[in-house]
């Protein structure tokens, strides 16, 4: 659309405006059915409303700690299956070898028990 278009657009909407305002009353409502302001009705004295009082929608719990702090780590449990209970054993000794090694060179800490939310 090319500018003389868009001032044309422009100008019949600013010529269409003001005729549509010069239609428009200059007086006020009440003064053309008769009234004043002090003959409006009063309104009604309102109540104070008492404040609503919603249950929450979210059930807020206390903050869980970001770190637990343990004296030792647990064994792992025995299930009475021996292959499982050997398999278990060899995992969670492997587990200690590296968090022991993991300790020396000072790096992360690792859980052999599973109990950080961030181990699988």
């Amino acid at each position: 659309m090319s500018n003389s278009k868009k001032h044309l657009i422009g100008l019949a909407l600013a010529l269409l405006s003001g005729s549509a305002a010069a239609e428009l009353p200059h007086s006020s409502i009440l003064s053309r059915y008769g009234m004043t302001p002090d003959q409006l009705p009063t309104p009604a004295p309102s109540e104070p409303a008492d404040p609503l009082v919603e249950k929450s929608r979210f059930q807020l719990q206390p903050e869980e700690p970001f770190v637990t702090f343990r004296s030792g780590e647990k064994q792992p449990e025995m299930t009475g299956n021996i292959s499982i209970d050997h398999a278990m054993q060899q995992d969670y000794e492997r587990c200690q070898k590296i968090h022991e090694e993991l300790r020396r060179r000072g790096g992360k800490f690792i859980s052999c028990d599973n109990s950080t939310p961030w181990m699988p």
